[in-house]
């Protein structure tokens, strides 16, 4: 009988210097037992039964720490979305837009970490939903070219709304809001009388849906009529 033998009754807390392989699977998760305020390497190191310099193999640091943990959250947040199937083009870019805007959201602070990691990391998830987008598009009568700068402008339209969700969630209210409350109290009362009212009644819960009604209506306007599609492909004879 040897050493190899004694398993530990816990696979995820193994004595020192007999780890499992590791992966950035096993280290997200490790990660995602603790808020993303506190976790650090050594914790996860000490989750997960290593040496901390182990996670350098695969997390340069703390930072890179937060981000994963972050990317993971977003993914799994789009892993739930279902956009339809049987609905218009326009349908199908506010139910991504909405998406975005959800799981951003569910991110939380680090939801700029992932914004700025963004196109260039983006898992299976997060594909499988803008292939969705441009076939709708595609679909509908965009050229590729087209598709592209729509999605991207969708895409933008529902990251911000995130960011903006994310925020007003730290702050109960836009940072730069107070800053001009206190510019208008400065002013002479009869002057700026519609900011005012602006600033008095703003709500921004539908701000997105505006946002999209205006995108998508411009977007209409870019489809080719039946007229210049007929002249761009004739029947054949």
């Amino acid at each position: 009988m040897n050493s190899d033998d004694f398993a530990p009754a816990d696979p995820e807390r193994r004595p020192r210097g007999r780890p499992r392989q590791l992966s950035l699977d096993r280290i997200t998760a490790a990660a995602r037992k603790f808020s993303p305020r506190t976790v650090t390497m050594q914790a996860v190191a000490d989750e997960l039964g290593v040496d901390p310099k182990a996670l350098y193999y695969h997390v340069r640091d703390r930072e890179g720490l937060r981000e994963l943990v972050a990317l993971d959250v977003f993914e799994s947040a789009m892993a739930k979305v279902a956009l339809p199937l049987d609905r218009s083009w326009q349908d199908v870019a506010r139910s991504y837009a909405r998406a975005l805007r959800d799981a951003f959201a569910e991110v939380g602070w680090q939801a700029i970490s992932v914004r700025r990691l963004m196109p260039a990391v983006q898992g299976p998830a997060t594909l499988v939903a803008v292939e969705r987008v441009l076939e709708a598009l595609v679909g509908a009568g965009f050229d590729i070219p087209r598709a592209r700068e729509a999605l991207t402008l969708i895409a933008d339209t529902g990251s911000a709304a995130g960011l903006a969700a994310v925020m007003l969630a730290e702050y109960e209210t836009h940072p730069k809001v107070p800053s001009l409350i206190r510019a208008l109290d400065a002013a002479p009362d009869r002057e700026l009388p519609l900011l005012r009212e602006v600033v008095a009644g703003r709500d921004d819960s539908d701000q997105l849906e505006f946002q999209l009604d205006v995108i998508l209506a411009g977007l209409e306007q870019l489809l080719p009529s039946s007229g210049e599609e007929s002249a761009r492909n004739p029947p054949e004879s």
